[in-house]
Protein backbone atom coordinates (compact mmCIF):
# COMPACT_ATOMS: atom_id res chain seq x y z
CA UNK A 1 0.00 0.00 0.00
CA UNK A 2 1.54 3.52 -0.82
CA UNK A 3 1.82 6.60 1.14
CA UNK A 4 -1.68 7.99 0.24
CA UNK A 5 -3.59 4.04 0.99
CA UNK A 6 -1.80 4.53 4.48
CA UNK A 7 -2.80 8.10 4.80
CA UNK A 8 -6.57 7.43 4.88
CA UNK A 9 -6.13 5.13 7.42
CA UNK A 10 -5.12 7.62 10.02
CA UNK A 11 -7.32 9.90 11.77
CA UNK A 12 -6.55 13.28 13.08
CA UNK A 13 -6.26 12.48 16.82
CA UNK A 14 -3.72 10.54 15.74
CA UNK A 15 -1.99 12.75 13.44
CA UNK A 16 -1.97 15.54 15.82
CA UNK A 17 0.18 12.76 18.72
CA UNK A 18 2.49 12.00 15.91
CA UNK A 19 2.81 15.89 15.20
CA UNK A 20 3.55 16.52 19.11
CA UNK A 21 5.65 13.56 19.66
CA UNK A 22 7.49 14.61 16.04
CA UNK A 23 7.86 17.60 18.08
CA UNK A 24 9.38 16.18 20.89
CA UNK A 25 11.95 14.40 19.20
CA UNK A 26 12.95 17.57 17.22
CA UNK A 27 13.46 19.36 20.64
CA UNK A 28 15.88 16.35 22.32
CA UNK A 29 17.90 15.97 18.97
CA UNK A 30 17.88 19.89 18.60
CA UNK A 31 19.71 20.03 22.61
CA UNK A 32 21.38 17.52 21.99
CA UNK A 33 23.61 19.51 18.67
CA UNK A 34 21.85 17.48 15.96
CA UNK A 35 20.95 19.58 12.60
CA UNK A 36 17.56 18.69 12.66
CA UNK A 37 16.81 22.30 9.71
CA UNK A 38 15.32 20.16 6.93
CA UNK A 39 13.11 17.80 9.24
CA UNK A 40 12.04 20.55 11.25
CA UNK A 41 10.78 22.42 7.92
CA UNK A 42 8.75 18.85 6.90
CA UNK A 43 7.65 19.21 10.26
CA UNK A 44 6.43 22.90 9.47
CA UNK A 45 4.71 21.90 6.51
CA UNK A 46 2.94 19.20 8.03
CA UNK A 47 1.28 21.23 10.92
CA UNK A 48 0.01 24.08 7.84
CA UNK A 49 -1.77 21.37 6.85
CA UNK A 50 -3.06 19.84 9.64
CA UNK A 51 -4.49 22.70 10.41
CA UNK A 52 -6.19 23.29 7.11
CA UNK A 53 -7.63 19.41 7.94
CA UNK A 54 -5.95 18.16 5.03
CA UNK A 55 -4.94 14.38 6.40
CA UNK A 56 -3.35 12.69 3.87
CA UNK A 57 -0.68 15.85 3.13
CA UNK A 58 -0.23 16.10 7.14
CA UNK A 59 0.52 12.80 6.70
CA UNK A 60 3.12 12.83 3.78
CA UNK A 61 5.18 15.41 5.55
CA UNK A 62 5.36 14.10 8.72
CA UNK A 63 6.39 10.59 7.29
CA UNK A 64 9.23 12.85 5.78
CA UNK A 65 10.32 14.80 8.72
CA UNK A 66 10.82 11.26 10.14
CA UNK A 67 12.53 10.70 7.38
CA UNK A 68 15.20 13.64 7.87
CA UNK A 69 15.49 13.13 11.06
CA UNK A 70 16.63 9.39 11.14
CA UNK A 71 18.94 11.04 7.98
CA UNK A 72 20.32 13.68 10.51
CA UNK A 73 20.70 11.65 13.61
CA UNK A 74 22.76 9.13 11.13
CA UNK A 75 25.26 12.31 9.87
CA UNK A 76 25.87 12.90 13.42
CA UNK A 77 27.40 9.46 14.07
CA UNK A 78 31.00 9.00 13.97
CA UNK A 79 32.64 7.06 11.23
CA UNK A 80 35.20 4.35 12.75
CA UNK A 81 37.25 2.48 10.77
CA UNK A 82 34.10 2.18 8.15
CA UNK A 83 31.29 2.00 10.71
CA UNK A 84 28.91 4.35 11.79
CA UNK A 85 29.07 4.43 15.42
CA UNK A 86 27.23 6.44 18.12
CA UNK A 87 28.99 9.84 19.02
CA UNK A 88 28.25 11.39 22.04
CA UNK A 89 25.09 13.68 20.50
CA UNK A 90 23.54 10.52 19.12
CA UNK A 91 24.08 9.38 22.79
CA UNK A 92 22.91 12.31 24.20
CA UNK A 93 19.97 12.50 22.07
CA UNK A 94 18.57 9.05 22.98
CA UNK A 95 19.21 9.45 26.44
CA UNK A 96 16.67 12.34 26.22
CA UNK A 97 14.34 11.19 24.26
CA UNK A 98 14.02 7.81 26.50
CA UNK A 99 14.34 9.07 29.34
CA UNK A 100 17.44 7.56 30.48
CA UNK A 101 19.01 9.98 32.46
CA UNK A 102 16.06 9.76 35.01
CA UNK A 103 15.97 6.34 34.94
CA UNK A 104 19.48 5.99 35.74
CA UNK A 105 18.91 9.08 38.75
CA UNK A 106 15.77 6.59 39.65
CA UNK A 107 17.91 3.72 39.99
CA UNK A 108 21.08 4.91 41.82
CA UNK A 109 18.64 7.09 44.33
CA UNK A 110 16.60 3.52 44.85
CA UNK A 111 20.25 1.85 45.64
CA UNK A 112 21.06 4.28 47.89
CA UNK A 113 18.43 5.00 49.95
CA UNK A 114 18.26 0.81 50.53
CA UNK A 115 21.95 1.69 51.50
CA UNK A 116 20.98 4.10 54.18
CA UNK A 117 17.80 2.43 55.47
CA UNK A 118 20.22 -0.39 55.52
CA UNK A 119 23.09 1.10 57.54
CA UNK A 120 21.21 4.55 59.47
CA UNK A 121 17.90 3.23 60.20
CA UNK A 122 18.05 3.38 63.86
CA UNK A 123 19.31 6.64 64.11
CA UNK A 124 16.94 9.17 65.39
CA UNK A 125 16.35 12.85 64.92
CA UNK A 126 13.93 14.17 67.26
CA UNK A 127 12.66 10.81 67.60
CA UNK A 128 12.20 10.12 64.00
CA UNK A 129 13.58 7.51 63.28
CA UNK A 130 15.36 7.96 59.45
CA UNK A 131 13.75 4.87 57.83
CA UNK A 132 10.85 7.44 57.93
CA UNK A 133 12.20 9.54 55.24
CA UNK A 134 14.41 6.59 53.75
CA UNK A 135 11.48 4.67 52.94
CA UNK A 136 9.57 7.70 51.48
CA UNK A 137 12.77 8.33 49.16
CA UNK A 138 12.26 4.98 48.09
CA UNK A 139 8.64 5.20 47.09
CA UNK A 140 9.89 8.92 45.06
CA UNK A 141 12.69 6.20 43.18
CA UNK A 142 9.60 4.17 41.99
CA UNK A 143 7.54 7.37 41.08
CA UNK A 144 10.58 8.39 38.89
CA UNK A 145 11.23 4.82 37.23
CA UNK A 146 7.29 4.57 36.54
CA UNK A 147 6.96 7.79 35.02
CA UNK A 148 9.11 7.17 32.93
CA UNK A 149 7.84 3.88 32.30
CA UNK A 150 4.18 5.37 31.53
CA UNK A 151 5.73 7.90 29.46
CA UNK A 152 7.24 5.17 26.98
CA UNK A 153 4.28 3.05 27.05
CA UNK A 154 2.19 5.91 26.15
CA UNK A 155 4.48 8.51 23.84
CA UNK A 156 6.85 6.09 23.01
CA UNK A 157 9.09 9.08 24.60
CA UNK A 158 10.04 11.08 27.95
CA UNK A 159 7.59 13.93 28.02
CA UNK A 160 10.51 16.93 28.87
CA UNK A 161 9.89 18.34 32.11
CA UNK A 162 9.97 15.01 33.77
CA UNK A 163 13.99 15.01 32.82
CA UNK A 164 14.18 17.76 35.16
CA UNK A 165 11.60 17.28 37.76
CA UNK A 166 13.22 14.57 39.14
CA UNK A 167 15.81 15.75 40.67
CA UNK A 168 13.92 17.79 43.17
CA UNK A 169 11.90 14.56 43.96
CA UNK A 170 14.08 12.02 46.63
CA UNK A 171 14.75 15.67 48.24
CA UNK A 172 11.52 16.61 48.49
CA UNK A 173 10.16 13.26 49.30
CA UNK A 174 12.61 12.70 52.43
CA UNK A 175 10.43 15.80 54.05
CA UNK A 176 7.71 14.68 53.69
CA UNK A 177 8.30 11.03 54.76
CA UNK A 178 9.63 12.87 57.72
CA UNK A 179 6.70 14.87 58.19
CA UNK A 180 3.97 11.92 57.59
CA UNK A 181 6.08 10.15 60.78
CA UNK A 182 5.30 13.05 63.00
CA UNK A 183 1.61 12.79 61.95
CA UNK A 184 1.63 9.40 62.48
CA UNK A 185 2.90 10.04 65.96
CA UNK A 186 0.52 12.38 67.02
CA UNK A 187 -2.64 10.20 65.46
CA UNK A 188 -1.89 7.20 67.39
CA UNK A 189 -0.87 9.37 70.70
CA UNK A 190 -4.54 11.31 70.01
CA UNK A 191 -6.38 8.56 69.36
CA UNK A 192 -4.62 6.09 72.03
CA UNK A 193 -4.05 3.25 69.33
CA UNK A 194 -0.39 2.14 70.70
CA UNK A 195 2.63 3.72 69.57
CA UNK A 196 3.36 3.79 65.51
CA UNK A 197 6.20 1.72 66.85
CA UNK A 198 3.55 -1.24 67.14
CA UNK A 199 3.04 -1.13 63.66
CA UNK A 200 6.29 -0.61 62.34
CA UNK A 201 5.27 -2.49 58.85
CA UNK A 202 2.26 -0.10 58.20
CA UNK A 203 4.24 3.22 58.99
CA UNK A 204 6.85 2.15 56.10
CA UNK A 205 4.24 1.29 53.76
CA UNK A 206 2.70 4.93 54.35
CA UNK A 207 6.35 6.50 54.07
CA UNK A 208 6.79 4.93 51.18
CA UNK A 209 3.52 5.67 49.64
CA UNK A 210 3.96 9.21 50.64
CA UNK A 211 7.23 9.15 49.06
CA UNK A 212 5.66 7.63 45.81
CA UNK A 213 2.72 10.41 45.77
CA UNK A 214 5.15 13.55 45.80
CA UNK A 215 4.25 14.95 42.68
CA UNK A 216 0.72 14.72 43.72
CA UNK A 217 1.40 16.65 46.77
CA UNK A 218 3.41 19.06 45.73
CA UNK A 219 0.12 20.16 43.58
CA UNK A 220 -1.85 19.76 46.28
CA UNK A 221 0.04 22.14 48.09
CA UNK A 222 0.64 24.83 45.40
CA UNK A 223 -3.26 24.85 45.00
CA UNK A 224 -3.32 25.20 48.73
CA UNK A 225 -0.92 28.03 48.87
CA UNK A 226 -2.60 30.21 46.02
CA UNK A 227 -6.12 30.21 47.39
CA UNK A 228 -4.68 31.50 50.80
Amino acid sequence: MDSKGNADLVSAPELRCDLQRLNRMLQAAHRSSIDVRNSYDFYVLAYKEYNKGNVPDTYLYCDRAKYELTNAVNEAKMNFKGWRVHSLRTISFFFRLYGLYAIIFGVISALAFGELTYWYSDTQILGVPLWAPFFAGLGSSAQILTGVIDDLRKEGLVVRYKRFWYMAVPLLSTIFGYVVYLLFIGWFSAFSVGSPQGSTFTTMFVCFLTGFLTNWLINKLSNLSRDL
